[in-house]
């Protein structure tokens, strides 16, 4: 009997420790389990955070390049407006030029000094439309208030209304841009029997 209790013993012996095995089997799994989940929420997080960083920094690219575009821009902003001065400054200079060329000519004595000054207002003409200085051609041309600025009507029998009959002062562009419009002066038309 004796035998059989041992036996009995050793069964029950066997199947607790059988129990804690398979207690500590699931114990095992269920740390696994656990450990593998926070390893992927760790892994979750680091993409996250590098995905994040990847918009910052494409963010941060975008907003450089536009900064060099701005500053190019500006930069280009300012030669363009600094050139305008300074041409715009020297307008008047050449209107001087012209109308004492044009009374200078008159004089047959001063026909040396006209071909002269004639050379010096052409290379100087040359060099601004290498700038992009270009003259407004007005006469024979219909009025446009945007380029023109209107001092006097004169009727005219052969000039239909509102074209320039005469450019009292010529007018500039530089490029695209409006530097001086051209003082002018239309044609009323025919004279009206009343």
């Amino acid at each position: 009997m004796e035998d059989n209790t041992v036996q009995e013993k050793n069964n029950e012996v066997d199947s607790e420790d059988k129990q804690d095995s398979s207690q500590l089997n699931q114990n095992e799994i269920s740390d696994e389990e656990e450990s593998a989940d926070r390893l992927e929420r760790k892994l979750k997080d680091a993409y996250g955070k590098q995905d994040d960083l990847q918009n910052k920094y494409l963010r941060v690219h975008a907003d450089l390049e536009n900064i060099k575009k701005r500053a190019i821009k500006e930069r280009e902003d300012a030669v363009q407006r600094t050139r305008s001065q300074i041409i715009g400054d020297l307008l008047p200079i050449i209107d001087s030029f012209k109308m004492g060329l044009t009374e200078a000519s008159k004089h047959e004595s001063a026909k040396t000094y006209v071909e002269g000054f004639s050379m010096a207002m052409s290379l100087m003409q040359s060099t601004l439309n290498e700038y992009g200085l270009h003259v407004i051609e007005s006469t024979s041309k219909p009025f446009d208030p945007k380029i023109h600025d209107a001092i006097s009507y004169e009727h005219d029998e052969s000039i239909e209304k509102d074209i320039v009959i005469n450019t009292v002062r010529e007018g500039y562009k530089l490029g695209d841009k409006l530097l001086r419009p051209a003082t002018v002066i239309l044609s009323k038309g025919k004279k009206e029997n009343t």
